[in-house]
């Protein structure tokens, strides 16, 4: 049964998730998205996972953060025109794929059945979490994945708020593009080497 808790925790967390995705201004779903990594870090609190949860804070809503807003300051993305929607039935994919994945959770969830004897997590320092975590046959993959998955998505939001930088890059004023033949090497004209 959820307790009063769970159920603050789970509203915070839906809450500050859709206003991650809802909020117009980048800047305030930055914030957004802060308030929920925020959230999550009291639910590794509850759970005695007190090094995931300062590692929580430090990276993600420190660090990570920080970089979102650094891409978002850069490219002026806060008040950027981000053109014609060019897929326009892409809200409908976006929502159907968010009603597969609650469902997939949701089932997962109800399979779900705790071990019968969990092993000590020590208060979740270090010493007990690092082979847990590091561990190739369990959660090694998994972390490599999150880490691209950032990559990408800070390469993606490049990439969406300001197309035309991206695809007018090569014809700027400081880099022009060459028309004519390659220039030779230092010391070669006409093809004849120069022999000091």
């Amino acid at each position: 049964m959820i307790g009063p808790w769970e159920a603050l925790a789970l509203l915070l967390l839906v809450a500050s998730a859709l206003a991650v995705v809802r909020l117009q201004n980048a800047v305030h779903a930055a914030l957004a998205l802060i308030a929920n990594f925020l959230v999550v870090a009291g639910v590794y609190v509850a759970l005695e996972a007190r090094f995931v949860a300062m590692v929580q804070v430090i990276v993600y809503a420190g660090a990570i953060v920080v970089l979102f807003l650094f891409v978002i300051m850069l490219l002026s993305a806060a008040s950027a025109n981000v053109g014609p929607d060019l897929l326009p039935r892409l809200p409908w994919v976006a929502a159907l794929g968010a009603l597969g994945l609650a469902g997939l959770l949701i089932f997962v969830a109800l399979q779900f059945s705790p071990p019968a004897a969990p092993g000590s997590l020590g208060g979740g320092l270090p010493q007990a979490l690092g082979p847990l975590l590091y561990d190739p046959e369990k959660w090694l993959f998994a972390l490599l994945a999150v880490g691209f998955l950032l990559l990408v998505a800070t390469v993606a939001a490049v990439v969406l708020v300001e197309p035309e930088r991206i695809l007018t890059a090569t014809t700027h004023p400081a880099h022009p593009k060459r028309v004519g033949p390659p220039d030779l090497p230092q010391g070669e004209k006409d093809g004849k080497a120069v022999v000091k």
